[in-house]
């Protein structure tokens, strides 16, 4: 069973506990940007928040770009933003905060 979609309220209140995510609308998705020292550490950290995202069993789109990442996330099967969404971007940041 998919989890359930939050509402644009639902969504805003998630939203202001995150640090600096940004919401595209169109998309119902949350992104993030990080900037790393060397393109070591930028792969690295997405070999980190992969190892999370399977313990979350939430999968989020990363693009990397030498020394940036990029995690964009939304659940599929809600076509939509949910609570797994909103959890798994609180623990990406406190794995890049504790590690990176």
């Amino acid at each position: 069973m998919a989890p359930e979609r939050l509402n644009p309220s639902q969504v805003e209140a998630c939203l202001q506990s995150l640090n600096q995510w940004t919401l595209n609308v169109s998309e119902s998705s949350i992104a993030k940007e990080w900037r790393f020292e060397s393109y070591k550490k930028a792969i690295e950290m997405m070999v980190k928040v992969r190892e999370l995202a399977e313990s979350h069993d939430h999968h989020p789109e990363m693009v990397s770009a030498y020394t940036r990442i990029r995690v964009t996330l939304w659940t599929h099967d809600a076509q939509g933003l949910t609570s797994k969404d909103f959890d798994l971007a609180q623990a990406i940041d406190q794995l890049v905060a504790q590690e990176f």
